[in-house]
């Protein structure tokens, strides 16, 4: 059969690197575990060892056994975008929004892929670091011309290059708490940048899928609660119930003429969210009481597992580390451990194969984006606290 030449945003397209790491260290593992009788530590994926919660779980079997088992309405159910309302204005500080202004999307990667998709073709611009997905899926897929603007070392934001990459530009992509950073960006610089984006005619496509993971007694502030219509908000209930596995998640934005827009693209893709999940995530949103009990005990124990990863580093002479205030990621800098004469690609992975060499699964830099590719992201959502001593003792063998 005659080679044909297929879509080129789809060729462009590729599997995240964090998937092909996990892929390398499922075949690793045995070889290492017959060789040295330990474990490799699993610092590289954003999965949670949490159970979704009960509460859940029952809603769902209830929503079963009451025959929510048919085609879904297309954009969303009622009982979810209700729910969804609800949980606006009592964790986002979001009003005068209505169902009108809702997608329901399966988890929050569709809802993010949906918004680039109004873009198609068109200028945009991200921090980075940056996650992994954006640019190796989003923007690939959606044609996208990405321009990257970097934080500064500490992860705060230059608004000269942000006002000036902003030039020409359709949306600006923000993530808070961010991934790989776990930098919470404050409610002063997200209004600065919602205003950067207003200057300059550009839409807000905010990811906020760590928005209830968040340390030391802060508050993420949500784009949403500003009463602007260039706004576009997606959120997911992965990471805040531990729902990983069940895809859900949904975007809001006060411009009405998106959500008609999306829900026509949403059908296309998935002709909607399976029923008998909309009604878990109803209950999973409305039922504040249950929500804040599990959300407590695991940011609790997220915490706790931060702070002794953070002492850990900062014991290692050399090593540069911001603490983190959301999510469940370190991203230090390890340039003070890497040779002035290695350079390109085999600097890119030089520390990531150390560990990796250690037993210690990472994901390099360079996945991020273009900037920082002396760091190397480390994630705790699935490593206990003694998971993560051990993996730090092994990073003061080599290190120190």
């Amino acid at each position: 059969m005659t080679a044909y030449k297929f879509s080129d945003n789809l060729h462009n397209l590729r599997m995240s690197p964090i998937v092909s790491i996990s892929e390398e260290v499922r075949k690793k593992a045995p070889d290492f575990k017959a060789k040295t009788g330990k474990d490799f530590i699993l610092f590289q994926r954003g999965e949670i060892d949490f159970q979704t919660p009960q509460y859940i779980k029952e809603a769902a079997k209830k929503a079963i056994d009451g025959g929510f088992t048919k085609y879904p309405k297309s954009g969303g159910e009622d009982v979810f975008k209700d729910a969804i309302l609800f949980k606006l204005q009592y964790f986002n500080n979001a009003t005068g929004l209505d169902k009108e202004n809702i997608v329901c999307t399966y988890g929050g990667q569709e809802a993010l892929e949906l918004s680039f998709k109004l873009f198609e073709g068109k200028k945009g611009v991200g921090f980075a670091p940056c996650w992994s997905c954006v640019l190796e899926n989003f923007v690939p897929y959606c044609a996208t011309n990405f321009h990257q603007v970097p934080l500064e070392s500490d992860f705060s934001i230059d608004y000269d290059k942000l006002d000036k990459a902003l030039e020409g530009a359709a949306f600006f992509y923000l993530n808070t708490p961010q991934n790989p950073t776990g930098k919470l960006f404050s409610k002063e610089e997200v209004i600065k940048v919602a205003e950067l984006c207003l200057k300059h005619g550009a839409f807000l496509i905010s990811d906020e899928a760590y928005e209830a993971i968040v340390f030391d007694n802060k508050k993420h502030f949500s784009p949403t609660s500003l009463e602007y219509d260039n706004i576009i908000s997606t959120f997911t209930l992965s990471k805040t119930y531990a729902m990983t596995g069940w895809r859900l998640g949904y975007l809001v934005t006060r411009n009405k003429e998106i959500p008609k827009l999306l829900k026509l693209g949403n059908y296309t893709q998935t002709a909607g969210v399976t029923t008998f999940l909309q009604h878990a995530a109803a209950e999973a949103l409305k039922n504040k009481e249950e929500s804040e009990k599990a959300i407590a005990q695991m940011v609790a124990e997220f915490e706790k597992r931060r702070d002794v990863f953070y002492n850990g580093l900062t014991s290692i002479a050399g090593m540069k580390v911001t603490k983190p205030s959301g999510g469940f990621y370190f991203f230090p800098d390890f340039s003070a451990f890497i040779p002035n004469n290695i350079n390109g690609e085999e600097r890119k992975h030089y520390i990531y194969d150390i560990l990796f060499n250690e037993g210690i699964a990472s994901v390099y830099g360079s996945c991020f984006g273009n900037y920082f590719t002396d760091n190397v992201r480390f994630s705790f959502s699935t490593t206990p606290i003694s998971a993560i001593e051990e993996g730090l003792e092994r990073m003061k063998k080599i290190f120190v």
